[in-house]
């Protein structure tokens, strides 16, 4: 898909999909997802992941993608290594909750 901006056409990518447990074992696999993501100018999208050990979030932050939609457990880890700040969702403000 094509959109256009003040700057010309731009590629609209979707967003690359991450598998829903990024244990020890996924590093690999979670890795090339990361390099795909980089290559297409994508984000990762982080809505399935149910699981998501301690070196699998080290490479995610160490990427430097935005993460689309974060599952309720992304968020748990990126809060307990102390690392919110660094979910790159835009943030809800208080009146668009309400309305």
């Amino acid at each position: 898909m094509i959109a256009e901006d003040e700057a010309g056409p731009t590629l609209s990518i979707a967003p690359v999909p991450l598998p829903e447990r990024l244990d020890t074992a996924a590093v690999e696999a979670l890795k090339d997802l990361v390099t795909q993501a980089e290559v297409t100018g994508s984000a990762l999208d982080a809505s399935g992941v149910a699981y998501i050990g301690g070196l699998c979030l080290q490479v995610l932050l160490a990427s430097g993608r935005p993460l689309v939609a974060p599952s309720e457990k992304v968020r748990e880890a990126f809060a307990l290594f102390g690392v919110s700040e660094c979910l790159s969702e835009p943030s809800t403000s208080s009146s668009e909750l309400s309305a």
